[in-house]
């Protein structure tokens, strides 16, 4: 139950009320706190959000509320009501992308910019899926193993599902004895001394170096003169790498 609330968005506290009221049925607080072990200080605020949320409906005895969980269907009306609102958020910022980019091209901006945590390895997966698209190639090397296949397993799979479905050229190098789940790609091999402890990969006039190590850090730089200068050195690696 509580990987299923979590998953929606409720926060912990709202998890541990909505879970009591559920074992204890129509409550009062002071049952409420004790049950879910929450301050009764915070019980209220918690109390109030899950019923705006329409999880928790109450009922006045003798002067005194008593709460209780909504029917549990009413958890997947709350999760349409979220896909509704990303929806709508959504189509807002696809309308005003165009009005971003005027105002990012009338301007000077940094040509680098550096992600830190877990966003930014996956911006990188997205921007080679954009340039993929337009039929750009993209190209990896560095770190002995590929560490999307530790830390994000399920984000790899989509990539290269959607990869898979434009059809453009990918390059990456790995040290011997590793066995990619991109099936799709061109893959060669070198000795693991050769391999620096970040991965590096480009497309189009991009170049993005990630450290895996935490926290984790990606750079990534936009220049066609950097970018060329690392495409020609993936170059030479890629000519004296293995298949095998």
């Amino acid at each position: 139950m509580r990987k299923a609330l979590e998953s929606i968005g409720l926060t912990e506290g709202e998890c541990q009320v909505y879970e009591a009221l559920v074992c204890l049925g129509v409550s009062s607080t002071g049952s409420i706190v004790k049950k879910a072990s929450i301050s009764s200080s915070k019980v209220y605020e918690v109390l109030q959000r899950l019923m705006q949320k329409g999880l928790v409906s109450f009922i006045i005895k003798n002067g005194v509320r008593y709460y209780d969980a909504t029917p549990p269907e009413r958890l997947l009306d709350f999760l349409e009501e979220k896909r509704a609102e990303i929806t709508a958020s959504e189509m807002l910022v696809k309308k005003t992308i165009p009005e971003i980019r005027l105002k990012r091209d009338s301007d000077e901006h940094a040509s680098t910019i550096v992600y830190t945590g877990k966003q930014g390895p996956k911006i990188v997966l997205h921007e080679i899926l954009e340039a993929g698209k337009k039929g750009l190639p993209n190209f990896g090397f560095g770190t002995d193993a590929d560490p999307y296949v530790e830390h994000f397993p399920q984000v790899l799979t989509q990539f290269i599902k959607e990869a898979s479905k434009y059809k453009f050229k990918t390059r990456l190098i790995f040290a011997k004895g590793f066995t990619s789940p991109n099936i799709k790609a061109e893959i060669r091999y070198l000795p693991m001394e050769y391999f620096p402890p970040v991965r590096t990969m480009m497309y189009g006039n991009k170049v993005a170096i990630i450290n895996f190590s935490k926290p984790i850090t990606t750079i990534i730089m936009e220049s066609a003169e950097i970018a060329d200068s690392y495409k020609k050195h993936f170059a030479v690696l890629w000519k004296i790498a293995r298949k095998k």
